[in-house]
């Protein structure tokens, strides 16, 4: 069943190429909105928007990444089988988009270029997994991670308003793993921060097994949101490979 809220910026067009961008934990389709106008008439931005979060916010969030590869799928697979599409996820983001591309292979769906940032290769085990921490616990470790506002965790209120959208996030990333390597048949590049703490080269590096087509792995200054500092650079890398030389300046 086509759950249509899980696609924004979704429309008719002339461009054959369409870009599904995958959130990070706690991100919403509004992390992708530079991306959406940066490039316009480059390629369609299509945010992917998983519910408890912006205008989807009294919705439950998923915690079975299974289920929400399968109605990704279910919403996405008519698209992908009309139109050159790509994939691109950052941490949390890049499992989604690698879960939903393996679901629609299974479907005679095929994809044409995988896109990862800062997230492991499903079969490494994340430690210090944080899911099931008290709240109070929960709370000191989210200040930790690189990105997360201060006010939120400042503002007891407020964090508690976020808790079950954050507790959801991480039990959908910590609690997945892949024990089997399950190869797709498109090209996946994988781009990491230096400094990033949180998906090192080590762990990224590993998503190597995951293609039968080519692979390739780029490194960009920053932590694990260089994604933000780097976002035309990244651009660039991300269109060259799909053959599309300009990008727009913002």
């Amino acid at each position: 069943m086509k759950d249509l809220k899980l696609i924004k910026n979704y429309h008719s067009s002339v461009n054959e190429k369409i870009l599904f961008c995958f959130p990070y934990a706690g991100g919403g389709a509004s992390a992708f909105r530079e991306w959406i106008s940066g490039l316009d008439g480059v390629i369609d931005v299509c945010p992917i928007q998983l519910p408890g979060r912006e205008e989807r916010i009294c919705e439950n969030g998923y915690t079975d990444m299974k289920k929400l590869a399968l109605d990704i799928s279910d919403t996405i697979e008519d698209i992908v089988e009309n139109r050159e599409c790509y994939f691109y996820g950052h941490s949390m983001g890049g499992k989604i988009a690698y879960e939903t591309a393996l679901e629609l292979s299974r479907r005679g769906k095929k994809i044409h270029h995988m896109f990862i940032s800062g997230c492991e290769a499903p079969h490494v085990e994340i430690s210090n997994k944080i899911y099931d921490l008290p709240d109070e616990e929960f709370c000191s470790e989210i200040i930790n991670f690189e990105g997360t506002p201060k006010e939120l965790c400042q503002n007891k209120e407020l964090f508690k308003f976020f808790l079950p959208l954050l507790r959801a996030d991480f039990t959908l990333a910590e609690t997945y793993c892949s024990k089997k390597c399950s190869p797709l048949d498109c090209p996946i590049s994988v781009m990491y921060g230096t400094e990033d703490r949180e998906a090192e080269y080590e762990a990224v590096k590993e998503w190597k097994p995951y293609t039968r087509k080519s692979f390739d792995i780029t490194s960009f200054e920053g932590g694990h949101f260089f994604i933000k500092s780097e976002m035309e650079n990244i651009w660039k890398n991300m269109l060259s490979r799909m053959k599309v030389a300009y990008v727009k300046v913002r």
